[in-house]
């Protein structure tokens, strides 16, 4: 979720304790290597709890290889390819999504990627770019290039992310990856809000796991909730947009701490009428004032 979420936001959720693994923002690789210290930087200080891979976005093979041995050096416990982007400006070059329509090229950069490293790899997906027609040829060129896990986001990219996702695609796409490659994992993505969805795609699709992105950005303790626990208090809530808040004043990202209050809805911490009134402001000792009240 490039330019949506963060590395600072991704530690914080994880140190919530409740996610098995999770990716960087996607780092592409375009007209050079991607070396190391960039790597390390999306990657952030290395966790021994949950494994955190690096997610490339390539168009082709160009320096793949190269990058994914930077990715190892740098911390990365797998790799994560992006064939799921929707944004124009990233299809136009003939990454993300676009590579939707050529599957035989998509399965040679997944098919790289593994001969180049020992570590698990994982692929990103949609169901198509206008239609599903070709989503078996999809599922087959990742699978048969060695992706460990496939991740099947049940919208196309004309779709986006508009509402709903389509659950009956990701149930086929089940049977196909399992029937066909045993052992590959489907993850299914898109459309899960909330911890009640996250059980009923999974009863409703038999994927092996869910994918939770946007959704975390207004409930980072959806993950725990899915787990069983408690839904977050209002304390539990505010500590945490507080710590995020304070890691934003560190690198002066105070709008990017907005971007997250803008759909922040964990413990009903503020009513509309209080939440426009703190988006507003250009102060963020009134907002962390307005924080700590409800702790």
């Amino acid at each position: 979720m490039d330019g949506v979420t963060d590395r600072e936001f991704r530690e914080l959720v994880l140190d919530l304790g409740a996610v098995g693994g999770a990716c960087t923002e996607f780092v592409r690789i375009s007209s050079h290597m991607v070396r190391r210290h960039k790597i390390e930087r999306e990657l952030g200080a290395g966790r021994d709890d949950v494994p955190v891979a690096v997610q490339l976005m390539a168009a082709g093979t160009d320096y793949l290889a190269e990058t994914v041995g930077q990715a190892e050096a740098a911390g990365a416990e797998w790799i994560d390819l992006n064939f799921g982007c929707p944004v124009k400006r990233v299809c136009g070059r003939g990454a993300g999504s676009a590579l939707l329509d050529d599957p035989e090229l998509l399965g040679a950069i997944v098919a790289e990627t593994v001969a180049a490293t020992e570590f698990p790899v994982s692929a990103k997906v949609r169901l198509g770019t206008s239609d599903s027609s070709r989503l078996g040829e999809i599922l087959d060129a990742a699978a048969a290039g060695g992706a460990a896990m496939i991740t099947l986001h049940a919208r196309t990219r004309a779709e986006s992310y508009a509402l709903p996702a389509h659950w009956d695609q990701i149930a086929q796409a089940v049977d196909r990856v399992h029937a066909r490659f045993p052992g590959v994992l489907l993850v299914g993505n898109g459309g899960v809000d909330s911890a009640e969805d996250a059980h009923r795609m999974q009863a409703e699709t038999g994927c092996d796991a869910v994918m939770v992105g946007r959704a975390a950005l207004a409930n980072p303790f959806l993950f725990n909730e899915a787990c069983g626990d408690a839904p977050a208090t209002a304390e539990q809530a505010a500590a945490f947009a507080l710590s995020y808040l304070d890691r934003m004043c560190e690198s002066a990202s105070f709008g990017r701490f907005k971007q997250l209050l803008r759909v922040y809805r964990a413990g009903s911490l503020f009513t509309a009428e209080q939440r426009l009134a703190l988006l507003r402001s250009s102060e963020p000792d009134e907002v962390r004032d307005a924080l700590r009240a409800r702790l």
